[in-house]
Parts: structure tokens; sequence; C-alpha cells
């Protein structure tokens, strides 16, 4: 028996997969992770539920690099992502028990009944079929947005992914933002109608 490498195109051909993806594409001169936290916060203040993960990188280590972190948009858990290595290391190399954790985060994001979920990034470890690869496929599967950031040499492994090209989103919060109201605003619309009917009760 072959392993199968999980991609997101289990649903019929009639459903579009990429028709509540985002797709962020960056590079080293895009401060990514500003956009992402100053766009979660424009997004939620238009009533939109978030959840998913955020990547942040922390302090500089002994051989040069900064060490990653993940957290929860939810509940503000966080999980080291790399494997803390010497001085004499070059090479960044991911804690599977991290990641472990990282995927159950992920899997409950995509059942918390929230909006839109953020992915923290499809990097190398996911085009090579690793890494939250299975995770990523579910969320998309379930119908929720997801917002995907991803570097501009990794734009094709992520539509060989998908199966097809996805939307581009400027790297703005506000292009984001607005990107966000128009693929989840009957979602949050009918939510929030229902709040108000509860509370007409």
């Amino acid at each position: 028996m072959t392993n199968q490498v999980p991609t997101a195109t289990r649903q019929p051909a009639s459903f579009d997969l990429t028709a509540k993806v985002g797709v962020l594409l960056y590079n080293t001169s895009i401060e990514i992770e500003a956009i992402l936290e100053a766009s979660v916060d424009l997004i939620r203040e238009q009533g939109v539920r978030v959840a998913g993960l955020m990547q942040h990188f922390g302090d500089v280590l002994p051989n040069g690099k900064r060490s990653m972190w993940l957290e929860d948009i939810l509940t503000a858990e966080t999980v080291r992502l790399d494997v803390p290595r010497g001085s004499g290391t070059v090479a960044c190399v991911l804690d599977p028990d991290a990641l472990a954790q990282a995927a159950c985060m992920l899997q409950r994001a995509a059942t918390s009944g929230a909006d839109l979920i953020v992915v923290n990034r499809f990097g190398n470890a996911e085009a090579d079929g690793s890494g939250l690869r299975a995770e990523i496929a579910e969320a998309i599967c379930s119908g929720i947005a997801v917002l995907i950031p991803v570097r501009f040499s990794l734009l094709h492994d992520l539509e060989g992914f998908l199966g097809s090209a996805a939307p581009v989103l400027l790297p703005s919060p506000a292009a984001i933002a607005d990107w966000a109201k128009d693929v989840v605003g009957g979602a949050s619309g009918d939510r929030q109608a229902a709040a108000d009917q509860t509370l007409r009760r």
C-alpha cells in the first residue's frame, strides 16, 4: 500500500475549494507577522470570529537564528516550534511533538465555530507533504474561510495542493479585512441575526 500525500481535493468536482481561500504572498521584505496581527484585529472588529494559528519569532539563538513559536488565536496558548540547538548548527529543525500540538490546535480551530481560520504558513514542510498539510486540507474542506500565508517561491506548491489558483491578497491589513468581510459576511451576519433574535425574546 502506497502512502498518499494529503491534498485539499477530496470534495466533489462541483465544489470550488478555492472559493473561501485567501492566499497572502510574502517575501523577506514583508513583515508578515505584523500584517497578520493587524489583519486579525481588523477582522475581529467586523464581528468575524477568527481562529487558527499565528507564527512569531523569539529571541536570537547562539547559532544566529531566532526561535519560532505558534500561538493559538482563540486561546493565546503558545508552543515552541523549533528544536533548541547549539551555536554550531545552522539549519532549523522542527520539533515533532510541537507539530503534533499545532496539528491539534488547528483541528480545534476547524470545529470551534469560527468564520475564518488563519494558517500560520504553507511552508517547506507542507510543500514536501508533511508539516500541517493534512490539517490545512481538513480546514479547507470544512467549507470555512481560510487565510494562508505563503512565500513567493512556494506559490506553485500551494496551488498544486489546492488543485487550482486561489485569490491572492495584497499584504495590507485593510485589504485582507475587506476580503474576509466579503467571503464570510453571510456567515457572520446569520450569527448576528440569530443573536439579535434571541435578545428580543
